[in-house]
């Protein structure tokens, strides 16, 4: 068996078994986050990922995500998992280095008239922000993909791209990706896409507030966000158009602009479509746990980037109380 240096890139060899006390598999907000939580000297924590930028299949979904959190909801459990993570990204945010992209909006609800307050950042700046953290807190990062997570003895093996980390625990935290290296999760996936228009964005709109429009039985939504330093209007939405394509984008603009949103919001009317950011996340948005063998836990949560905190805190907790 053999430590892991605190980061092993891509091109250096893993020639022996490695151990860890725990390997999470997956890097993005739920495992970055979680890494961050659980590391601490005398426990080794081993963060799997590969290249989030190597993603053909869009199932690291933070990197298409909206990334706006708001933190005021009737659901107590939603309330406290964003609440959460707002208050970690704000202490975050005095970080000078922190790239986040943040702006600080409003949502406007108008089927109930409220008016309640919002941020935006960039997902993967939190995610690389995160990252950072968990190294900083102990966390060895691993740039392999995992290919698959069997028993041994009383722990298990981690089969990666690179070699294989023998570790007592286990979590999974991949996303859409869990899927493929656990099937008994339970968490379903879907397709989100957000419309990225050609709109431009003066003084008078950079306010904009993050507006959520009532459309039959589903929701659009319209809201300004720092794409590649520029401020762009996105629009997108759930329950109007049922899309179950999850091999790439589709246009549903025109569609959506005529089920209704153009008559509440005209100005978008004339708008077209520059870019079409999709992926494939978990339906639930809610924290949804699989043990699908003692030791091995696997994590799903829809817009995970809102939560992150909570849900870092919450599987830590749940780890270390296991080890």
């Amino acid at each position: 068996m053999t430590d892991l240096p605190a980061d092993l890139t891509a091109d250096q060899p893993m020639t022996q078994l490695a151990e860890a006390d725990v390997a999470i598999c997956g890097a993005g907000p739920i495992g970055a986050a979680t890494a961050i939580f659980l590391a601490r000297p005398d426990l080794r924590v081993v963060l799997i990922d590969h290249d989030p930028a190597d993603d053909p299949a869009h199932v690291a979904t933070y990197r298409y995500s909206g990334g706006s959190i708001r933190w005021t909801w009737p659901d107590p459990v939603k309330r406290e998992m964003t609440t959460q993570t707002e208050q970690f990204i704000r202490g975050a945010a005095a970080d000078a280095d922190a790239e986040l992209g943040m702006i600080e909006n409003t949502y406007h609800l108008l089927h109930t008239g409220e008016h309640i307050p919002a941020l935006n950042v960039s997902a993967t700046g939190l995610v690389g922000l995160l990252r950072d953290q968990a190294q900083e807190a102990g966390a060895t990062l691993v740039d392999a993909l995992v290919t698959g997570v069997r028993p041994d003895g009383s722990g298990h093996v981690v089969e990666t791209s690179r070699g294989a980390i023998r570790a007592g625990r286990v979590l999974g935290a991949m996303g859409a990706a869990n899927a493929s290296v656990f099937p008994q999760v339970s968490a379903e996936a879907e397709k989100r896409q957000l419309f990225v228009l050609d709109l431009p964005v003066p003084p008078e709109r950079e306010q904009l507030p993050h507006t959520i429009v009532p459309i039959g039985d589903g929701f659009g939504y319209v809201f300004v966000k720092l794409i590649d330093g520029q401020l762009r209007v996105v629009v997108g939405q759930e329950d109007i158009v049922e899309d179950e394509d999850t091999s790439g984008p589709v246009d549903h603009w025109k569609e959506i602009l005529d089920s209704g949103l153009a008559t509440t919001l005209p100005w978008l009317r004339d708008a077209r479509v520059d870019d079409i950011l999709w992926g494939v996340d978990t339906a639930q948005k809610t924290l949804v746990v699989d043990e699908p063998s003692p030791g091995v836990l696997v994590a799903n949560c829809g817009s995970a980037i809102r939560s992150a905190a909570w849900l870092g805190r919450t599987l830590a907790e749940r780890l270390a109380l296991e080890n």
